[in-house]
């Protein structure tokens, strides 16, 4: 009986020691796995830090780009705004030109056409009174349509000048609301990416 008894306790012992060798087998299989998938995790860590790395270049360089952009952006709508502040005054001062010359050249032609009216009215007088006044109502006449023709053209000059010049104000205009536009564009934009 005694020997029974060691017997099965041998037993047991025989298959407690193989369950055991089983049980370390499969903790050293589930180690090696855990390594594995620790190694795995790592890998994974490291690569996501170098694309937050490569990304975060790429938004400083992207926002090096903008600040650049708006910079000559910035420059090029002063320097335009400078041009057209330039060519406006220039239109007004040869505007303002223009029709002073054109008024002088009324005046000198009104005053010649009275001294030639006048001039020719003495010549007339002498070879006699119908046929002078005869020239005078044409003088009269011819001096009369060129001062009504040379003040209706006067009149379109300053009416297309005074057009050009609304023109270039609603010009004016469209600049500068495209340049705040661009600006609240460009500050929107700095604000995602702050964000």
């Amino acid at each position: 009986m005694a020997d029974e008894a060691v017997n099965r306790i041998g037993a047991i012992l025989e298959e407690l020691g193989a369950r055991f060798e089983l049980v370390v087998e499969a903790v050293s299989g589930f180690g090696g796995r855990l390594d594995t998938l620790r190694d795995e995790i790592f890998g994974q860590f490291a690569e996501v830090g170098g694309q937050i790395r490569f990304l975060s270049e790429q938004i400083a360089e992207n926002r090096r780009g903008i600040v650049g952009t708006r910079d000559d952006l910035g420059v090029e709508i002063a320097r335009i705004g400078e041009a057209l502040g330039k060519a406006r005054i220039e239109f007004r001062d040869d505007l303002i030109a223009t029709q002073s010359v054109m008024r002088g050249e009324f005046k000198e032609f009104r005053e010649e056409a009275v001294r030639a009216a006048a001039s020719s009215g003495k010549q007339v007088a002498e070879s006699g009174g119908e046929t002078t006044r005869i020239l005078k109502r044409e003088i009269a006449a011819s001096a009369e349509m060129a001062a009504k023709k040379l003040g209706a053209e006067l009149k379109e000059t300053s009416k297309s000048l005074a057009s050009l010049a609304r023109k270039f104000d609603r010009f004016d205009d469209r600049i500068t609301v495209q340049t705040r536009d661009q600006d609240q564009r460009l500050r929107k934009l700095e604000r995602k990416r702050g964000a």
